[in-house]
């Protein structure tokens, strides 16, 4: 047998040449495992940065181009000439113009553009109506759109819809929500006529209509005038039906005029979002719903109106937290760095400040960028060991510690803790929502 051959540590302790080739070998792999690590960590840092730089460059560039074209304007005295120059000088003198919000001037020169442009070139006639809008010179854009034939022409159509998307969001943030919905209506129309949707698109020009429609609605409902808020909402429900706000606007006055309709609406609601609705409401178009039924001689129908009345209070009792039950004490919030990172821990306590004692409640803490769920983290506020009494008794301190590793103080001012309560993990109710405040990472770094 060959005997391997043997070393001598300094303390003396005989090694083998395999033993220190695989000592060797290992302390190489943690140092290139350190490496990686700390290079991996580098590059997460730069990418943020990168991304953070970006967003910042777009306003930096935006305040660049302003910039600029106040220079070009200065140095050139366009109004002198302009008569006198070309299609594409003009539209390139009004978009100067209106980077610097000078609609008047761009108006002038998107005229002349127009005077000068060939048959079946439609930006012109976009431009134009876009700074006549800005203006709030409605008459004047609708003429301009009005000259133009509805055709199948995809860029026309394309000009069209922007046009009477800008159009009714002028209007709607002048507060005429009514003419807005209508000009959003003829968007939408526009729209229509392309032959590939977008779902996207789609959707944010029925948003658009439901909500002018849902604003108009609420005119009528201060003015009185109920029955036409049905109508507006009605409206409303037919371009975004899942619209549950909308739906909850029509139980509410239907509670009144039709409380047998209002209570259709009401039962989704309570299937849906029980936390963000008036039980007592709904309890009273139960009451009169029940009440219309004796009297049309529709006894299986009373009782069940009747019926629903305790069902439903057993139900909220049970199963329901309502966003005013609580109040929420931030005791700490501590945002202190570690090594590369930022972890966010924070202490909460809840106060029930309801009528009634409730046993099991639970908090999910969610961790939120840009309304992007990023971490959630579940904690046991009381138990039937624990229970929180009603008219204002404290729980007990609640640690929360996130694991996201966020990468600069510029990162946490995005960052949001949302807090939803509830009996039931069905129906969870958003107490809280606040940004990660400044000042618990000032000086702690």
């Amino acid at each position: 047998m060959i005997r391997e051959e043997e070393r001598r540590t300094k303390y003396n302790i005989k090694k083998t040449k395999n033993r220190l080739l695989m000592e060797y070998a290992r302390t190489a792999a943690i140092s290139a495992l350190i490496a990686i690590t700390f290079t991996t960590l580098l590059a997460i840092h730069a990418r943020n940065e990168m991304i953070q730089n970006l967003y910042a460059n777009i306003e930096e560039q935006q305040k660049l181009d302003e910039r600029i074209a106040r220079e070009i304007i200065l140095q050139t005295d366009f109004a002198k000439n302009l008569a006198k120059e070309n299609y594409a000088v003009c539209m390139h003198v009004g978009e100067l113009y209106e980077t610097i919000h000078d609609y008047t001037n761009a108006q002038t020169a998107y005229e002349n553009a127009l005077n000068r442009a060939k048959p079946g070139m439609y930006k012109p006639y976009y431009k134009l109506a876009s700074v006549l809008i800005a203006q709030e010179k409605f008459s004047e854009a609708q003429q301009i759109l009005n000259r133009l034939k509805d055709t199948n022409n995809k860029n026309l159509i394309k000009y069209k819809t922007r046009a009477y998307i800008e159009m009714g969001d002028k209007y709607y943030s002048i507060g005429k929500f009514l003419s807005g919905a209508k000009c959003y209506e003829k968007a939408y129309f526009y729209y229509d006529k392309f032959k590939k949707k977008d779902k996207v698109v789609e959707s944010s020009l029925k948003e658009r209509i439901s909500g002018a429609y849902t604003q108009v609605a609420d005119i009528m409902v201060k003015s009185g005038l109920n029955s036409d808020a049905v109508r507006f909402l009605k409206k409303a429900e037919n371009y975004d039906p899942e619209n549950l706000n909308v739906k909850y606007k029509l139980a509410i006055i239907l509670s009144d005029s039709d409380p047998e309709k209002s209570i259709d609406y009401f039962e989704e609601l309570v299937s849906k979002i029980p936390q963000y609705i008036d039980s007592s409401v709904y309890n009273n178009a139960l009451m009169k719903s029940a009440r219309i039924a004796d009297l049309d001689n529709r006894p299986t129908r009373a009782k069940y109106y009747r019926y629903k009345i305790h069902s439903v209070d057993l139900f909220i009792n049970r199963k329901v937290i309502y966003p005013n039950d609580f109040a929420v004490e931030l005791e700490e919030l501590i945002v202190k760095k570690s090594w590369f990172t930022y972890p966010i821990k924070a202490v909460y306590k809840f106060i029930n400040v309801s009528n009634s004692d409730i046993v099991n409640l639970y908090a999910d803490f969610v961790l939120t960028l840009n309304d992007k769920e990023i971490e959630t983290i579940t904690k046991t506020v009381s138990n039937k060991n624990a229970p929180l009494l009603s008219n204002g008794y404290e729980s007990a301190p609640i640690r929360v510690s996130f694991k996201k590793k966020i990468l600069t103080r510029r990162e946490l001012r995005h960052y949001t803790i949302r807090i939803y309560l509830y009996k039931d993990e069905k129906y969870k109710t958003l107490i809280s929502e606040t940004e990660v405040p400044e000042k618990s990472f000032e000086n702690r770094h």
